[in-house]
């Protein structure tokens, strides 16, 4: 009978056991390195992608806001001022063309959304990579320049509850058939050729819209002057990102 002989199999020793852990464990930390190293860099290519997108951004805020600016200067302060003066002098015998005129350009109004460039920090919010803006200054500097953002469209949305109550307390005075002549097809505001009339002076009428008027006109000053400053920050925090990352050279 065939006697079968297992091979000797030499046992290791715990110095090569040792060895293998070794070699095992450094390879395992060097991926994990080399790993981390490139999610680094690869963070560090979006920030720097993020941080362009965001210049550009402000750069057409300041372009767009002054427009904002002059609109509401124009057709919110300039009007309610134009306005207020004309109801003080009022009179059914006498043409209220300007009253028509400057009371319907008042009582509109264009949303700061729309003068606002939003979408880097949209992208960057969905993504949740508010993270990989790694200077704590830059990224607090752009969360509050877009909250302020929101307060000022909050401010234009009480502002527009004020003036549909202003609108409530016009109507008395205006007379119906005059009022339509200052619209085109196209729903613009013009300046009618003919001459319009008040349908009513009563004074206790007249003090109420003045009061609506004056209220209008105080919150639309303050949220001018807060886009003013809005449209100076989105400056200074261009200057800032150039500062802290070297983007952003004269635009």
């Amino acid at each position: 009978m065939e006697v079968h002989h297992h091979p000797h199999v030499e046992k290791k020793s715990f110095k090569e056991y040792f060895l293998e852990f070794l070699m095992i464990f450094l390879a395992v930390t060097m991926g994990f390195f080399a790993e981390n190293i490139r999610e680094h860099f690869a963070d560090k290519e979006k920030e720097h992608a993020y941080l362009e997108s965001f210049v550009n951004d402000l750069t057409i805020d300041e372009q767009k806001l002054p427009l904002l600016i002059k609109a509401i200067n124009k057709q919110q302060i300039y009007g309610a001022d134009t306005v207020s003066d004309l109801l003080n002098h009022v009179s059914l015998n006498n043409p209220a063309n300007g009253i028509y005129y400057f009371l319907q350009r008042m009582i509109r109004q264009q949303g700061i959304k729309i003068f606002v460039t939003d979408r880097t920090i949209e992208q960057i919010k969905n993504a949740g990579e508010m993270r990989l803006i790694s200077n704590k200054q830059v990224s607090d500097t752009l969360i509050d320049y877009y909250k302020q953002i929101e307060f000022i469209a909050y401010l234009q949305s009480t502002l527009l509850d004020m003036k549909a109550r202003l609108w409530d307390d016009i109507k008395p005075i205006l007379k119906g058939n005059d009022f339509r002549k200052i619209f085109t097809e196209t729903d613009a505001v013009i300046k009618a050729k003919e001459d319009l009339y008040l349908f009513s002076i009563d004074p206790v009428a007249i003090n109420k819209i003045l009061l609506g008027i004056n209220g209008v006109r105080g919150l639309s000053v303050s949220i001018r002057d807060m886009i003013v400053q809005q449209a100076k920050e989105a400056e200074n925090i261009k200057k800032l990102i150039k500062e802290k990352y070297g983007i952003g050279a004269e635009q």
